[in-house]
């Protein structure tokens, strides 16, 4: 079992730090023009892990990609990345920059032989997957397209093709801060057979505590990104992160 960890959340678009209700590019809030700042915020309060989202290449708009590097560099923390990582010159432009993690969203379904090739060739230590979906429906391409595909039918057929982790977004949640989906990610990572980290809805301390629970308990939760919580002032990020621990 995975050891459990808090991810806040940078999401960036145009450079800056915005976060969208339920990924709605017409529902944005900004919360500052420095990301490098919110980020050496999280690593001062003992983050080990920060996500950050590039939602500008997400929606085919340009990109945050020399941002991300910078963070990559600068941060002290980890970085884990998606947005707009659809081939594998996206993914290694960023792992090579120095990113721990990769995110495979939109790609994970149009194109899943990419995730076996990435994972072949990064390790899976270094590749996650995004599925993003209302309730069992996966979207794609910022969530505008809805997949016919099954989340859970999905997601066995990428842990066969080697993935370990999987970032499980509740597009109806997201942003909304009215708790995460915590029982449908339990219930992916029991039928996938891959250590889940719940996003989505993240609203407080108690969240994070349910979260790490479900780690503790073996159902397949090792980890929670929580964004708009914090930067509302809804929780104390180094409250959470201990808490998480």
């Amino acid at each position: 079992m995975a050891e459990f960890a808090l991810y806040p959340a940078i999401d960036l678009r145009r450079g800056r730090c915005v976060r969208l209700e339920k990924g709605m590019a017409e529902r944005e809030t900004v919360y500052g023009d420095d990301p490098a700042a919110v980020a050496a915020g999280f690593a001062a309060a003992g983050a080990e892990w920060i996500h950050v989202v590039d939602l500008d290449a997400a929606f085919g708009d340009g990109s945050n990609r020399a941002l991300i590097r910078s963070l990559a560099a600068t941060a002290g923390v980890r970085v884990q990345t998606g947005g707009g990582l659809r081939t594998e010159a996206d993914l290694e432009e960023v792992l090579e920059a120095g990113a721990a993690r990769a995110v495979i969203g939109t790609a994970a379904i149009e194109n899943p032989e990419l995730v076996r090739t990435a994972v072949a060739r990064w390790g899976a230590d270094r590749i996650a997957v995004g599925l993003d979906a209302r309730g069992r429906r996966p979207a794609a391409r910022g969530w505008v397209e809805e997949s016919g595909t099954d989340l859970f039918d999905l997601a066995r057929t990428l842990v066969e093709y080697g993935v370990r982790t999987i970032i499980h977004t509740d597009i109806e949640r997201d942003g909304m801060m009215m708790g995460p989906n915590l029982d449908l990610s339990a219930e992916l990572a029991a039928h996938a057979g891959a250590e889940v980290i719940v996003s989505g809805g993240m609203r407080g301390i108690d969240d994070v505590r349910a979260c790490a629970a479900a780690a503790r308990e073996g159902r397949g939760i090792s980890g929670a990104i929580m964004g708009r919580a914090i930067y509302e002032g809804a929780v104390d990020v180094g409250e959470a992160l201990r808490a998480a621990r």
